[in-house]
């Protein structure tokens, strides 16, 4: 077993940007099979849930089966959330590693996507970006950003102050050269964002799509169940709109609300990053394109991670 302490010093989310856009790319090619269960173990299901992803990719020596709860009271209490990651041998079934990752490649492969989203869908040259919520993908989404489109200025918008500021600490320790505030006008703050990350836990859209200016690019990753909802309907029909996979979005977030609602179908997404990396279909086509990518996450993701971490601790096949 490898613990979470000895992966945070071994492996971060540089090294998953390059193995996660394969992922993308093997998975819309029709290699992977990404399978997932969504538990609600607390009292309430705000108050925790359990992912079960399974991740298979053709050629690939490693399948896994992740667990990875997320709890409330662990966020309260300021405790890392469990869950690990299983690898197995493809020809044998045979158990090969059990990453005790509590949490942290999740989190980083989640990173790592938004880096290859904003590479392949963002404005080419970006100066101001507005992150929703003060959570750990809040915190990582910028850095991922940053690392693909250098930016100048940081807004941060969040339900509660205290967290927004101490997020701004982190970030701005993190990024010296970025000017980062806080604000308490959600409209303002989207309206100015030429990049808008979304990472909140929000069950009712935060996001109403005329505040989004043209040209505007969304990273949203909050939404990962058929419980939430950051994007309302609006905001997906005037974007062109690019998923993870298919069938993810149409049970999950923001795409599965506007579609139960019959304000969105499934033909109206315009591709699955893997196509656009592959070049099979265009992503952002002219200045004035507003462009949405709707990470739910996919088990090809954390296979690649899992990949990647035996192979930095020198347990690769």
């Amino acid at each position: 077993m490898v613990d979470a302490e000895t992966l945070r010093s071994s492996i971060g989310f540089d090294d998953l940007v390059e193995p996660v856009a394969q992922a993308f790319a093997e998975t819309s090619a029709g290699l992977a099979d990404n399978g997932l269960i969504v538990m609600f173990p607390a009292e309430r299901r705000e108050l925790g849930d359990v992912y079960v992803k399974t991740g298979r990719l053709r050629g690939h020596a490693v399948y896994i089966v992740k667990v990875s709860p997320w709890f409330r009271s662990n966020l309260q209490r300021g405790q890392p959330q469990g869950g690990f990651v299983a690898v197995f041998d493809s020809e044998t079934g045979k158990t090969l590693a059990l990453l005790n990752d509590e949490h942290y490649l999740s989190d980083i492969r989640t990173a790592a996507a938004g880096a290859v989203v904003a590479r392949a869908l963002a404005p080419s040259t970006v100066d101001t970006v507005t992150v929703l919520g003060s959570g750990v993908q809040a915190y990582w989404q910028p850095l991922a950003l940053y690392r693909e489109r250098p930016f100048s200025r940081l807004s941060i918008w969040a339900r509660s102050m205290p967290k927004a500021e101490a997020l701004r600490r982190r970030l701005s320790d993190a990024m010296p050269g970025v000017e980062i505030d806080c604000g308490t006008d959600i409209e303002t703050a989207v309206r100015s964002a030429e990049v808008l990350i979304t990472a909140t836990q929000a069950r009712e859209p935060l996001v109403k799509g005329q505040w989004l200016r043209a040209g505007a690019h969304v990273t949203a990753v909050g939404a990962d169940d058929a419980t939430k909802c950051e994007l309302d309907a609006t905001a997906l029909r005037r974007a062109k709109v690019f998923v993870d996979a298919r069938a993810t979005a149409e049970a999950n977030g923001d795409v599965h609300r506007a579609i139960r609602a019959g304000r969105y179908t499934l033909d109206d997404i315009s591709g699955e990053i893997g196509e656009v990396i592959s070049g099979q279909v265009p992503g952002r086509t002219a200045d004035d394109d507003v462009t949405v990518a709707k990470l739910v996450g996919i088990g090809a993701q954390d296979l690649v991670a899992a990949e990647v971490a035996l192979a930095k601790l020198g347990a690769d096949r």
